[in-house]
């Protein structure tokens, strides 16, 4: 694994060792391509409830509006990432170390590892999609879907990674990735 600084400071993003690019570059990648986008549209068409060409337009609108949102809170004083990204764990009421963090954008999910207060390491995301909801509270749980538990068995694998390596805050996380 390789952490890749991103278009905005403060933001760092995990590259796996089999991927060309790092998961913050891949997502927005992916979020503006309409064949990608059409065929994750095509393959949870059961989810949405609107045309596949209306939910491709929503992604990319949306995808924009992150980007947007991600530099502006790096570029303000002082920096409010902390406010874009929340508790993965909804139970959860403060940040622990290496908290696993999701920054919920409507239909788009970006997910971190929180370094510190205002510093995150991006490690996936993903369009969130709520039709045919089967959980208790009416809405999947990040387990019961194929690509939204992906997205969890990544942040778990950074986190285990972080851990092995010694970071136990961001002075460590900084002298061991000598950022």
């Amino acid at each position: 694994m390789k952490i890749i600084h991103t278009f905005v400071p403060f933001l760092l993003s995990i590259r796996f060792p089999d991927e060309e690019f790092d998961e913050l570059e891949k997502l927005f990648d992916q979020w503006e391509d309409p064949l990608y986008l059409n065929d994750f549209f095509e393959e949870n068409e059961k989810d949405i409830d609107i045309s596949i060409e209306e939910a491709i337009n929503k992604v990319r609108r949306e995808a924009k509006i992150l980007r947007k949102k991600l530099i502006a809170l790096t570029s303000s004083q002082p920096i409010r990432l902390n406010e874009l990204f929340k508790n993965l764990d909804n139970h959860e009421i403060r940040p622990k170390l290496l908290s696993p963090q999701k920054a919920p954008n409507r239909w788009l999910r970006l997910y971190a590892i929180r370094i510190d207060e205002n510093v995150y390491l991006i490690t996936g995301g993903t369009i969130k999609l709520d039709g045919g909801a089967i959980a208790a509270n009416n809405q999947y749980q990040m387990q019961d879907r194929d690509h939204t538990n992906e997205e969890l068995k990544k942040i778990n694998r950074c986190r285990d990674y972080l851990l092995h390596e010694g970071v136990i805050d961001e002075e460590s996380f900084n002298e061991i990735f000598e950022l």
